[in-house]
């Protein structure tokens, strides 16, 4: 018998000794807190167990799952004395001895846990063009999630993005699908590996089915409206590729598609995600959102009947944080005939076989020994290279970068000696604001350039806080003895709900900072560190260079200096659009009659800087584009080469992006859409063909009928400025 076959004979067999209550107690996720002394919400500095409260939500309410933490981050021995008593108590005193699965949110490495590696966010990932660094991500907070105890985590986030208000963009790999697919795909492999039942590979749960990612009005769990063919199309990919790569759970939406909350939406948990897309795994709720259906969504009349509607459309778990009342709620509904019997099999199936695959009936929590490596300088190392290629040049006129070490420069701003700048939200606590728990020995950017250029080079003013002055009369002061001016601006950490903003704009302080050092006729460098694309438009013109950062983590001083004083030769390309104005805010894969301007032309997409720019220190030509056969049809191939010569006098990085465009479609087609990238690394006059392979599928689109198509006709291939048409037959 084959290692699945087992696994599906030991479930059926231990499922039918369960009774309903022990079936629904497996379907809920609380909170670590509520198993703790104090209120919920109460701020306690220390978080110890209650034992009534530990005994009856894991003895008495059979409560399958606990995830997050208390206030604060915990330590790896913190965290395995809290899951091991956990642990202890499902195993050796109820009466079939389940073990509790364990989750938490790994935003950007295993990053609730005191001392771990905490990586870029997946939009500086995204930056990077390079699938081996989510890996590598995926790979090292999996390894620190285990040495914590913990086998599960809430990742990676797979919401294309395309709405630049939204305030969670940073926790995403932007605005385009193809990339939201193929970085992914490498976290999901890495954090996985060969299989989840080990000590260094965890479950991961893609997350927010569906559509999260364009809120209509820009805020956080608002509704989304999609016609189902831009679903299908745009925003499904990921997860159907994730699906196909072995995720073992995902996690819902927590707003509404086209008015339906994502969590009783039937079509697509049930019909389209576990029936057309063939998801075995767990689909669990995002917290208190079943709870949310009653007084935010206003689609059930109390939390009874909210958990008839989600668990009928096919919710397997639920965070209710704060208490096991979904399993009683459940076990009413189920002997009133509202629930079925065969839907709550079907969930703690599901359930179980996640807790068997992961070999928790084995062994919860591995040896603490077998961890050597817990936030290794190789670990710092891995994130300090993914700090350095998401690092994205987005202007450098009149050589103002890189710096000279013999130069003296003042570092300004609000964010250019703060650690939670450089990690934003999900570091150490839920909102990154917190500066007692950050990582002291890291650096920020001023004591990085310091470090670089010797304390006597660079002087320090903090300018302002995130939106009011704080000294700016001071740092215009200062700079009279520097010799360049940097200033760091900043979005202030945040996530979810408290991440909503009025204003794209950075904050006007910030900017009126950048006015008044201008006024000194010194060069202006920018550096911003930020999750949105905050509009610039009115300081950009002041600038002479201009450093995107996005959340570089916890390397991300040290990243920063390099790129500064030239150590290191930029290459990041843009993951989104930045927009010029607060008012024009569509992705680069819009369609032309988006373009059209107030003198109906096909000028109204006017970014402050474009999806996929970003400079070097040095400079690269294209040429020699070559497409073969200019004719394909139907499971043919295509060939696409073209040649990149590095025409400067540094070494460096280009990302080769090859975009695709059809001419004509019976749906109205984007202007462009990426389909391929690659690095390529060229020394001054070295050229280098760089190739793809294209195929139909990469053609196709969804049709008016919601079926992925490809028609015959003309497409355009275009790479840098140059491009080459090809056509597309029917047989």
């Amino acid at each position: 018998m084959d290692k699945e076959a087992e696994i599906n004979r030991k479930v059926e067999a231990l499922l039918n000794r369960m009774t309903l209550e022990e079936k629904a107690g497996q379907m809920v996720n609380v909170g670590l807190k509520a198993l703790c002394e104090g209120d919920f919400y109460g701020g306690q500095d220390t978080i110890r167990f209650d034992s009534a409260k530990l005994y009856g939500l894991i003895q008495e309410h059979l409560v399958g799952s606990v995830q997050n933490m208390g206030k604060y981050p915990l330590t790896t021995e913190e965290w395995r004395y809290f899951i091991g008593r956990i642990q202890e108590v499902a195993l050796k005193e109820t009466r079939l001895g389940i073990p509790v699965i364990y989750g938490i949110d790994g935003v950007h490495g295993a990053n609730y846990t005191v001392g771990s590696t905490l990586f870029p966010h997946q939009i500086g990932l995204a930056a990077t063009r390079n699938p081996e660094l989510a890996r590598s991500m995926g790979q090292i907070t999996a390894y620190e999630a285990k040495a914590s105890g913990i086998p599960w985590v809430y990742g990676p986030t797979l919401d294309v993005a395309k709405h630049p208000l939204w305030g969670r963009i940073s926790e995403t790999f932007g605005e385009d699908t193809y990339i939201n697919q193929v970085m992914g795909d490498a976290y999901l492999q890495g954090a996985q590996g060969d299989g989840i039942n080990g000590p260094y590979s965890i479950a991961v749960c893609p997350k927010h089915f569906i559509g999260y990612g364009n809120p209509f009005n820009g805020k956080d769990r608002s509704p989304v409206y999609l016609p189902e063919y831009m679903l299908r199309q745009y925003y499904l990919p990921p997860f159907v590729s994730a699906i196909k790569n072995g995720a073992q759970s995902i996690m819902l939406n927590s707003g509404s598609v086209n008015a339906i909350p994502c969590h009783i939406d039937k079509y697509l948990i049930t019909d389209l995600l576990k029936g057309e897309l063939g998801f075995e795994g767990v689909v669990i709720s995002d917290w208190a959102d079943v709870d949310n259906l009653v007084g935010v969504h206003r689609v059930a009349e109390d939390e009874k009947h909210a958990v008839q509607l989600a668990v009928n459309a096919g919710l397997d778990m639920v965070m209710e944080p704060y208490d096991a009342s979904f399993a009683t709620d459940l076990v009413e509904l189920v002997k009133e005939g509202a629930v079925p019997m065969a839907r709550i099999n079907d969930a703690v199936r599901r359930i179980l076989t996640l807790k068997m695959k992961l070999g928790l009936f084995e062994q919860t929590v591995y040896p603490a020994s077998a961890y050597p490596e817990f936030a290794s300088e190789a670990f710092a190392g891995a994130s300090f290279q993914a700090a350095l290629e998401s690092l994205t040049l987005l202007k450098n006129e009149k050589a103002a970068l890189p710096l000279s070490k013999e130069k003296k420069v003042l570092v300004t701003g609000v964010a250019a000696n703060s650690l939670n700048y450089l990690n934003g939200a999900w570091s150490r606590t839920f909102s990154g604001q917190e500066t007692e728990y950050n990582d002291e020995e890291k650096l920020t950017v001023l004591e990085a350039l310091q470090d670089k250029l010797g304390a006597s080079r660079v002087i320090y003013a903090q300018g302002t806080d995130y939106e009011e002055d704080i000294n700016t009369a001071e740092a215009v002061r200062k700079a009279a003895t520097a010799d360049a001016i940097i200033i760091c601006l900043g979005e202030r950490p945040a996530t979810e709900k408290p991440s909503d903003i009025e204003d794209l704009s950075m904050p006007a302080a910030q900017r009126e900072l950048v006015k008044a050092l201008a006024q000194t006729g010194k060069p202006i460098i920018l550096v911003l560190l930020e999750g949105r694309p905050r509009v610039i438009s009115d300081i950009e013109p002041l600038a002479d260079a201009i450093l995107m950062a996005y959340y570089p983590g916890n390397e991300g001083g040290r990243a920063i200096a390099e790129v500064l004083t030239g150590e290191y030769n930029p290459g990041g390309k843009l993951p989104y659009t930045y927009p010029r104005y607060t008012g024009s805010l569509f992705a680069y894969d819009h369609t032309r009659s988006e373009e059209r301007d107030v003198n109906w032309g096909f000028e109204a997409f006017n970014p402050q800087f474009e999806f996929g720019f970003g400079l070097s220190y040095t400079t690269f030509a294209y040429d020699e584009l070559e497409v073969s056969p200019l004719e394909v049809g139907p499971g043919d191939s295509l060939q696409v080469s073209v040649r990149v010569t590095n025409t400067g006098s540094r070494t460096g990085t280009e990302t080769v992006q090859l975009f695709l465009t059809d001419k004509v479609a019976s749906v109205t087609p984007p202007v462009r859409q990426l389909k391929r990238f690659a690095k390529a690394s060229l020394i001054p006059g070295e050229s280098r063909r760089v190739a793809f392979t294209l195929y139909t599928e990469d053609l196709q689109f969804v049709n008016r009928y919601n079926q992925w198509v490809a028609e015959q006709g003309e497409f355009t291939i275009s790479i840098d400025q140059l491009s080459r048409d090809f056509f597309l037959r029917e047989d």
